[in-house]
């Protein structure tokens, strides 16, 4: 066997049952894999991250929370610094599951946890991190049943884990149901792509309800771009899911999923692994089935080779019942340049990326011998296996002291960010006496909540941090009498009416250009 020669996949932690979510590429050029202690049955234990070196191998790992108590890493980034930042859901406060957020530095410590407690019995979650100019943005998701209304969110957060927004996308469409997010990504000039599925009826009708792809973007401030449900292409109903996406230089997205083609007689339906492309301003372009004669199919992933080729992964079933999982490299039209099948089972896998060299390094759970295990594989460009890289490398290299593999408690500082929204009074001015004689006093809120209703959605934005709004007074005939700017946490105003007219007034707030309050 050449020296050059290794073996794929890798299998980390054996004597454990583990579950993989997502890699990222580290600075040093070994990856991080995020994922979770499982039992046999499945049953969530606690959060896990891995490092390992450029060729897979296991350098060190780390525990998050208590044992039993459900805590899991469901996205990674890289941070400045040459730390990561962590999020995901942990059972500590909810057995059913709250988001919380970990900043890590070099050295694999805690610099910073939050925990989000929004409400009980529902399985909430990060499902999404990035790091951006000025501190982090998170895509939240909570869970409920199909009629649930609100359960995709943003979280805005400084460098320092404060939170400085949220926003809440609750549905205004009626035609709309059990709208889910499964990703987010930041674009090129930081908007922010939100992917996922709704369940949507065919044009000019309201019943029945079907699955769709769906696409949101909003600008850094979390204002709406465009949203979209794909529902009709080539004038034929499109029925399917997104699950990720990229973006070129002419702001095209990419998206990976699951298209559903209903043909006369065939049951079940067929799925086909697909790739869907969508214009910068949010327009259905093309879809590209990958393979034909497939059903109960998939694709998970999907990332930029070198080239400006694209990088797809995922699964499905044959009609001969016959359980596959493949890595494609195909064009920006869908064209299949290469393929490689990984092996025959219904696990997809759970992440993917192209790393510095071109490489794809892809995680994926699996069960056999009556326990979960996580994996890695590692393909060259031409989607061949990985040869091994014999260079000596140095890891960890910001770190002053050795990594130990250890357990990190979730110490988090918690934080409820229900009452902003179940209180009618959050975001309120309060006005006295009513009515006034001499002295008005007028109390600013700590938070702004604004409320903008869009195509499809009633997107809530509550601002825990702001810096200044307007405070303006009109009367009935809508003259402006006062203007004034504001802060947050300033001491009330006191306000000499003594001269005013006996009369009614409005007293509005003003924020980014939008009525906070009146």
């Amino acid at each position: 066997i050449p020296i050059y020669a290794q073996i794929w996949p890798k299998v980390y932690l054996q004597n454990y049952g583990t579950t993989p979510w997502s890699v990222i590429e580290h600075y040093d050029k070994g990856y991080f894999i995020g994922g979770r202690y499982i039992s046999s049955t499945g049953s969530p234990i606690n959060g896990l991250i891995i490092k390992t070196n450029i060729n897979g191998d296991i350098l060190w790992h780390k525990a998050f929370g208590k044992t039993n108590d459900g805590s899991g890493i469901f996205d990674i980034d890289n941070t400045h610094d040459g730390g990561v930042i962590l999020a995901g859901t942990t059972h500590e406060y909810d057995s059913w599951g709250d988001p919380f957020i970990m900043k890590l530095n070099p050295c694999g410590e805690s610099e910073w946890c939050r925990i989000y407690t929004v409400g009980e019995n529902r399985f909430d979650r990060v499902e999404s991190i990035v790091q951006i100019p000025g501190g982090y943005i998170a895509l939240v998701l909570f869970g409920g049943e199909v009629e649930y209304n609100d359960r995709i969110r943003l979280y805005r957060l400084d460098n320092n884990g404060d939170l400085m927004w949220q926003q809440i996308y609750g549905r205004l469409d009626t035609l709309m149901d059990e709208s889910e997010a499964e990703d987010m990504m930041v674009t090129p000039d930081y908007q922010y792509l939100i992917i996922g599925w709704c369940y949507y009826p065919d044009s000019g009708i309201v019943w029945p309800k079907s699955l769709r792809p769906l696409l949101v973007k909003v600008d850094s401030a979390g204002s709406l771009d465009w949203e979209i449900p794909w529902d009709e292409i080539h004038d034929s109903s499109y029925l399917g899911m997104a699950y990720r996406s990229i973006v070129d230089n002419n702001q095209t997205i990419y998206s990976c999923g699951r298209h559903i083609e209903i043909e006369e007689g065939e049951t079940p339906p067929g799925d086909r692994p697909t790739m869907m492309k969508t214009s910068s301003g949010g327009n259905e372009i093309s879809y590209h089935d990958l393979v034909p004669d497939s059903w109960q199919a998939v694709f998970f992933n999907l990332n930029w080779f070198r080239d400006s080729t694209i990088e797809i992964d995922g699964g499905w079933v044959t009609p001969q019942n016959e359980k596959q999982i493949a890595v494609f490299k195909v064009d920006r039209n869908g064209n299949i340049l290469d393929s490689a099948n990984i092996m025959k089972t219904d696990y997809c896998f759970s992440d993917a990326i192209v790393d510095h060299d071109n490489k794809v390094f892809l995680v994926q759970g699996l069960y056999s011998y009556n326990q979960w295990r996580s994996y890695s594989w590692k393909l060259n460009s031409d989607l061949e296996p990985d040869s091994l890289y014999t260079r000596p490398m140095v890891y960890d290299s910001l770190c002053p002291h050795p990594i130990v593999s250890d357990t990190i408690p979730l110490d988090c500082v918690v934080v409820g960010l229900d009452e902003p929204l179940k209180n009618p009074e959050t975001g309120q001015l309060k006005v006295y006496p009513n009515p006034a004689g001499d002295i008005l006093h007028i109390e600013i809120p700590s938070m702004i909540k604004t409320v903008t209703p869009i195509p499809s959605y009633d997107v809530t934005t509550v601002y825990h941090r702001w810096d200044k709004a307007t405070l303006e007074i009109y009367d009935l005939f809508g003259k402006k009498l006062y203007s004034t700017i504001v802060t947050q946490n300033q001491p009330p105003i006191g306000l000499n009416v003594s001269a005013w007219e006996t009369g009614m007034y409005l007293i509005r707030l003003v924020y980014n250009g939008q009525t906070a309050d009146s």
